[in-house]
């Protein structure tokens, strides 16, 4: 088996791991778009989450398309991977162009068509990239590879909202962002949290004094609406001051008048063209990115990496003629579980900003929200170099000493990359007793794919329950932030369970499973709605926010991806294939 392992061609994989990383660098970065968006385009939660549903509603779309061009001509044979690659890119390329006449437009929808062109271009990407990863060498090794694209994925998906969040609202001030609820009482806390929403709303009455696009009438009725809420909490503030001390149902008032006034701010309208000069900064970002794009595009075309073997894709194309995923309940059920592992995945983040926004999350407001954004991706950037761990031909003792050592090198740079964006992320040293806990689970999980899977949905559902009952907010938003922990090495578990016994049709079998990337666009969008109940009842659900109960969508996810570990090499089992330490291709 060492032998094998030896056979990954490191050279060609590494020009390769290249486009995973802006796959990750792309999607973390809507997770910061998507509340700048709900603010200047004045949208609910649900209609935020449209961000993600563009985006991955374009991987379902490219998947399709390519599965029917398939039908009739094989792609992949008369290009080749490389071409097709690099096609792949330029779509994307196309995409992130297209962000400058929707700024200049200010128009929601252009933008979703833009990311919608970006999203069908990283879907040819996929289709090629992935089967490309596994077969660079040793069959054994194909998943661990795959599994360590997956880690500099992840460390695009890390640094991608601080470079976007840099770009959009500048460097950080570690004095805004230093954590002081310890030291300060209850009515401190919540006159600070006045003051920082009028600190924003003054901002934006500077801003529209200085705009000459649009109509002055527009304008000033505008800055009137704005100003009567500064009003409105300076005479709350005022009240504060004036009390000497608070009892907790007089805190709990001035909670409920700040959560009006943020409503009421959150549904003004501001002019076109004050919108449109807010939204300049979001260009960008996004033509250096088109322009990435080209640039490994073309560096894809001149690289060394070599086309399979002609012969394995037809042998895969012979195996494929009389195939039906009803045959397959593995491949069925595997579809509905990456469905649900990528919706989780995306769902848990795409909100989070909504929840961290609630005043018993603290109220924090979109230009402080990237380091908590950074932690998710990066959480799964840990989990995945954990698992890449595994391709290296390395002792026992070795591996199980990395295993221990990589997770918090990973770590480290989530903190320095945010500390050098000028944040201060004090507050995340204690989520080391997450990564310990994930890296005990990874070694009961083992290389066992089922086993793994199963263990990691459970812990996905610990998680997510904990984080909707545990008292301390400081400390429930961490629990569901450790949700990228569990969900990081799901992807290979899934798809490795999913393929297993397909043999010569693995190859159409993969792209049924991309095409359920789909549940990145649909199950943010659930969660969504549920978060807009807090508009028409702002009481809440069982002493919570709505936005807060909205998390046990990510239970129910996590519970069928916890079953489906379980199930799938019972499935397996009954076949004659026999789930080990080893990747399921040793049994095709």
């Amino acid at each position: 088996m060492e032998q094998n392992q030896q056979q990954t061609k490191w050279s060609q994989f590494l020009s390769l791991i290249v486009v995973f990383f802006f796959w990750g660098f792309v999607a973390a970065s809507n997770d910061i778009l998507i509340p700048v968006f709900k603010k200047w385009f004045v949208l609910s939660q649900v209609q935020s989450q449209l961000v993600a549903w563009a985006f991955y509603l374009a991987y379902f779309v490219g998947s399709v398309i390519f599965f029917i061009i398939s039908l009739k001509t094989d792609i992949l044979q008369k290009f080749g991977y490389k071409k097709t690659l690099a096609v792949g890119l330029v779509i994307s390329a196309i995409g992130a162009f297209l962000f400058v006449p929707a700024a200049a437009a200010a128009s929601f929808w252009f933008f979703l068509a833009a990311l919608f062109i970006v999203g069908l271009g990283f879907s040819v990407q996929q289709i090629v990239a992935n089967p490309l990863a596994i077969k660079m060498g040793s069959p054994q090794t194909g998943a661990h590879r795959l599994t360590m694209a997956g880690g500099i994925n992840s460390l695009g998906t890390t640094i991608g909202p601080i470079l976007v969040g840099i770009a959009l609202f500048g460097m950080g001030n570690k004095e805004e962002t230093t954590v002081k609820s310890s030291e300060l009482s209850k009515i401190e806390i919540v006159k600070n949290e006045y003051q920082t929403h009028k600190t924003e709303l003054i901002k934006n009455i500077n801003d529209l004094k200085i705009d000459r696009q649009d109509d002055p009438v527009l304008v000033n009725d505008v800055i009137a609406t704005v100003q009567n809420n500064v009003d409105d909490l300076d005479k709350q503030i005022a009240l504060i001051d004036q009390s000497t001390t608070a009892t907790e149902k007089q805190i709990d008032d001035y909670s409920i008048k700040l959560g009006e006034i943020k409503q009421r701010s959150t549904n003004i309208t501001y002019p076109t063209g004050f919108v449109k000069e807010h939204l300049t900064l979001v260009k960008t970002p996004f033509i250096v990115l088109g322009l990435a794009f080209i640039l490994v595009a073309i560096f894809m075309l001149f690289s060394k990496i070599e086309d399979p073997a002609k012969e394995e894709e037809a042998q895969i194309d012979e195996g494929s003629a009389k195939f039906s995923i009803f045959h397959y309940p593995q491949l069925y059920l595997g579809m509905l579980a990456i469905f649900l592992y990528v919706g989780v995945e995306v769902s848990i983040i795409s909100n989070l900003p909504a929840l961290l926004h609630t005043k018993e999350f603290g109220g924090i407001l979109e230009y402080n929200i990237a380091p908590f954004v950074s932690l998710y991706w990066g959480s799964l950037m840990i989990g995945r170099w954990n698992g890449s761990i595994n391709v290296f031909s390395i002792s026992k003792l070795s591996n199980m000493i990395l295993k221990f050592i990589v997770p918090f090198i990973a770590f480290l740079i989530i903190i320095v990359a945010n500390e050098l964006s000028g944040k201060d992320v004090s507050s995340f040293y204690i989520y080391a007793i997450w990564i310990i806990a994930f890296i005990i689970m990874s070694f009961i999980g083992g290389k066992n794919a089922g086993k793994t899977l199963m263990i990691f949905g459970v812990a996905g559902v610990t998680m997510m329950f904990l984080g909707l009952v545990y008292p301390d907010k400081e400390i429930a938003k961490y629990f569901f932030i450790s949700g990228g922990l569990f969900c990081s090495i799901m992807w290979p578990s899934i798809f490795d369970l999913a393929i297993a016994g397909l043999g010569k049709n693995t190859g159409k079998a993969s792209s049924f499973l991309i095409m359920m990337i789909l549940g990145g666009g649909i199950i943010p969008l659930i969660q969504g709605y549920i978060c807009d109940f807090d508009l028409t009842n702002p009481a809440g659900i069982m002493g919570i926010t709505w936005t807060h109960f909205s998390y046990v969508i990510p239970i129910l996810c996590f519970s069928y991806l916890a079953f489906y570990g379980f199930i799938a090499p019972k499935i397996l089992k009954r076949q004659g294939i026999i789930m080990g330490e080893n990747s399921s291709n040793e049994n095709e």
